[in-house]
């Protein structure tokens, strides 16, 4: 019996794109059942399945995983073989570092630019044009935060493609990995926000966007936002 996996709109929740790239970097067979926020019963329904009451959270057997980190880390442990990190010890210790980073850095950037897989917003003096949301409430340093938040993500790109990249068009080169899937979000929002990035790192963006399993995610989100209504969607933030 497959592992299940609880996602929440593949629209918007960004963590839950790297809870399914991280199953699939692990070739982990899972039953992926959504559920979708914003619902009077969503609470409830992700409190049933998940400690935390957030998502994604992944059922095997009689074990419960949440969280993203949680999740790849778990997956790494039954497959120390699959693609979840890089296999050099030197290049996994680089990949971990960020991923905490990740983790734990850059929420400027998503309370300003909330993830939305099926929306483009116009530009206007280098940044988004949603100022309220820029100036608003968790945005540390309004623009100036989040432009500096954009600007380390492409530090961190740069950095690990100088370093790792020669073999491929990855972050650690010719292996897409986990701290590719936790950019998937981010680089998602480049293209939303119609961000432009540094031309050397720029090539990166598309090359995730590309990535097979991401553009599967991608066909999840347009499906997801019909179910909701594409105009709740559009919404959104």
């Amino acid at each position: 019996m497959p592992a299940i996996l609880y996602v929440g709109d593949a629209w918007s929740a960004s963590w839950s794109i790297c809870g399914w790239l991280a199953c699939r970097l692990a070739d982990l067979e899972v039953e992926v059942k959504s559920i979708f926020l914003y619902r009077s019963e969503t609470k409830g329904e992700i409190k049933a399945v998940s400690p935390s009451g957030k998502l994604p959270v992944l059922l095997d057997g009689e074990t419960v995983i949440w969280d993203s980190m949680a999740i790849a880390e778990y997956l790494w442990e039954l497959n120390p073989q699959g693609h979840i990190w890089p296999h050099d010890f030197a290049a996994r210790c680089h990949a971990r570092c960020i991923a905490a980073e990740v983790h734990r850095e850059f929420e400027e950037v998503r309370v300003a630019m909330p993830m939305n897989l099926v929306k483009r917003w116009p530009i206007r003096n280098g940044l988004p044009s949603i100022d309220t949301r820029m100036n608003g409430p968790g945005v540390k340093g309004g623009r100036e935060g989040v432009r500096q938040g954009l600007l380390r993500m492409e530090e961190i790109w740069r950095d690990c493609r100088e370093k790792y990249g020669a073999g491929g068009p990855y972050l650690f080169g010719a292996q897409y990995n986990f701290v590719d899937a936790l950019f998937a979000p981010m680089v998602s929002r480049f293209v939303t926000y119609d961000v432009k990035a540094a031309d050397d790192v720029a090539p990166y963006i598309g090359v995730n966007m590309d990535y097979p399993p991401m553009q599967e995610w991608m066909a999840r989100a347009e499906s997801d936002a019909e179910v909701v209504g594409r105009e709740v969607a559009m919404a959104f933030p």
